[in-house]
């Protein structure tokens, strides 16, 4: 089954916390929230402890996004130091509200060569793995795919970095590998070399993937901002949902559309109606 939700607080929810965010969500038929953390971690966590039943209770998949104050690539040990703390603060606060993941981007080449720019990246999350562990902490780290070319975080990095360090799984936002243009994303095929490559590099991990959705805007240096679905049918949302329903794959999307509850509950109507006729 695929789980659909928002990238924040449903836009239809009356409250402004996350407890009403995840109740709202239920009210609207959805299973899965992301809660964002992009300007910090401002969640407490008796808060986190009360997000935790109300999430159990109503079956909300949670997940987080952390600060964007995270350069993994960087030189300076200030901004690698605070790119650690942001990171495991998201984590912690995530595992204590129940959520399997927090997503992050990973960084900027800024003068690195990618591999030099690898070796950093996978450094660093060393290191932050190595402290959820000695905290007892149960969490998958999720570095998404980049929407710049300036950025490092491609999908085969992200692959390379799961494939090399035990708590890192690659998150899959699909309107990025569009607009960084690493891949064209028209068809059921396009959707389906992705997810075979992910299915075959990674076991398991097409069982329970974690991904974002929108339409998005782009120039050649990479994305610009995030579009409504229908806007400009870049990516399509229809083929997706197809190759979802049909292989049986397990996992959730993410809508990061300006429209976020609206749009996810198109797609979770779009992914039932094909499932429905199989």
């Amino acid at each position: 089954m695929i789980r659909f939700g928002p990238a924040g607080i449903p836009l239809q929810c009356k409250g402004s916390s996350t407890i009403d965010g995840v109740a709202c969500c239920h009210d609207l038929g959805l299973d899965a929230m992301e809660m964002e953390f992009v300007h910090g971690v401002k969640l407490k966590e008796e808060s986190a402890e009360e997000i935790e039943k109300i999430s159990r209770k109503f079956d909300i998949s949670l997940s987080s996004h952390a600060p964007y104050y995270i350069n993994l690539c960087s030189k300076e040990d200030e901004k690698i130091q605070n790119s650690i703390r942001h990171i495991f603060e998201s984590a912690k606060i995530t595992a204590i509200a129940g959520g399997r993941i927090t997503v992050f981007h990973p960084g900027f080449y800024q003068k690195l060569s990618p591999d030099e720019a690898f070796s950093r990246a996978k450094s660093v999350l060393q290191q932050i793995q190595e402290k959820l562990i000695q905290h007892s902490i149960k969490i998958v780290l999720g570095a998404e795919t980049v929407g710049k070319k300036s950025a490092f975080g491609s999908l085969e990095e992200n692959i390379r970095l799961s494939e090399e360090l035990e708590m890192v799984e690659p998150v899959i936002d699909f309107a990025h590998l569009l607009a960084r243009g690493d891949y064209k994303l028209k068809s059921e095929d396009d959707y389906r070399a992705i997810l075979e490559k992910l299915e075959k590099r990674l076991d398991g991990y097409v069982k329970h993937f974690h991904s974002h959705f929108s339409e998005i805007a782009y120039s050649e240096k990479g994305e610009r901002n995030h579009l409504v679905l229908g806007e400009k049918n870049e990516p399509p949302f229809k083929p997706l949902m197809k190759v979802l329903a049909e292989n049986g794959y397990s996992g959730t999307v993410i809508c990061e559309s300006p429209q976020i509850d609206f749009d996810a509950l198109k797609m979770q109507k779009e992914y039932w109606r094909v499932k429905k006729c199989l």
